[in-house]
């Protein structure tokens, strides 16, 4: 009887244990930026998450090609295979906040109170998603 009670326990305990370690296993393989614009701010969704208005904006500007830029997590952020979200120190930028795939090289710097490092998928997703920011960026002023 001892050894049925001690079996059904550790039965119980262990099921909680494989659902959650189920649940970080497929939470961790999501690698998506949610990313909203308007006319009035940029909204970026992650595992950190971002709202900047246009009237916060100094500048925008689309990085190309930069294999060699040295992006360094710091501080909470998401790192898998091919996503980074988080805080984040860039060469040549200093601190900022990243939303970035690792196997593109090529970045949208938003310039703002915070610096947001950004890119997607594609290298033309990301030029077309510098290109609607700029021409918001310019109708804010």
């Amino acid at each position: 009887m001892r050894k049925r009670i001690k079996i059904v326990l550790a039965v119980i305990f262990m099921i909680p244990l494989v659902l959650i370690l189920f649940i970080m296993i497929s939470s961790s393989n999501e690698t998506k930026i949610n990313f909203y614009c308007n006319e009035d701010y940029i909204e970026l969704d992650s595992f950190i998450h971002d709202k900047i208005y246009f009237q916060d904006i100094q500048d925008i500007k689309l990085l190309c090609n930069n294999n060699d830029m040295h992006i360094q997590k710091q501080g909470i952020g998401f790192l898998n295979n091919d996503f980074f979200s988080g805080e984040a120190v860039a060469e040549d930028i200093g601190n900022c906040r990243a939303y970035y795939y690792l196997s593109n090289d090529s970045y949208i710097l938003i310039d703002s109170n915070v610096g947001v490092l950004l890119n997607f998928k594609s290298k033309e997703e990301t030029r077309e998603i510098y290109e609607n920011l700029k021409t918001y960026l310019l109708k804010s002023r």
